[in-house]
């Protein structure tokens, strides 16, 4: 069976679909039209002493609990399509049973593995999220930024702060409308909003 094939016919083509609108959505992010925190569940535990009681049981046994949502689903949806199209080419074939009811148990048994190998390939990533909360939380306000979406509304934008010695850390950011603020826009960061989990930024005005 050609690539093709399995791309479009049961059981490739539902983890194919997925995976087609995840990078539909990371491209949007690149270019500045989406951020990463509105995008599912907030699920991100940015400090130690941060609650976690409310977080799924299933990610605190993976140690995905301080992943963002959109991290956690594109992993998964990466081994799920990989395993799914993998089992599709080599196992169906040979399988002595209704394409329909060996393709639902190669969907079932994939998501299942999925879920462990992103548990282990992702797990190493937390320290990154929680390092950049705990240090923009103590120093990013008051330092220079420079905004990374195309636009900044009351609850969507990113921004990169320079934290020196070549460190760069970007944030979620809001700002007052209107504003002028766009991609590559110089602005300064004036403070953290507990609830929205952004930090509050302004136009640099030019000298």
């Amino acid at each position: 069976m050609s690539f093709l094939a399995l791309l479009t016919s049961y059981p490739g083509l539902l983890p194919s679909i997925l995976i087609g609108v995840l990078l539909v959505f990371w491209l949007l992010t690149i270019v500045g039209l989406l951020d990463l925190d509105n995008f599912g569940p907030d699920w991100l535990g940015g400090s130690d002493d941060a609650d976690v009681d409310g977080l799924p049981e299933m990610l605190l046994t993976l140690g995905l609990d301080r992943l963002p949502f959109s991290i956690v689903i594109s992993g998964v949806a990466f081994y799920w399509w990989l395993l799914t199209m993998l089992a599709a080419a080599l196992l169906l074939p040979i399988l002595p049973l209704p394409v329909w009811l060996s393709g639902t148990l190669v969907l079932l048994v994939a998501l299942v593995a999925a879920v462990l190998l992103a548990s282990v390939s992702l797990r190493p990533l937390k320290p990154v999220f929680i390092v950049q909360e705990n240090v923009t939380r103590e120093s990013a306000i008051g330092r220079r930024c420079r905004i990374l979406t195309l636009s900044v509304e009351d609850n969507f934008g990113q921004a990169e702060v320079e934290m020196g010695s070549g460190t760069r850390l970007t944030l979620q950011v809001y700002a007052a409308q209107p504003n002028r603020l766009a991609r590559d826009s110089a602005a300064v960061v004036l403070e953290f909003d507990p609830q929205r989990k952004r930090y509050l930024v302004a136009e640099l005005e030019s000298v």
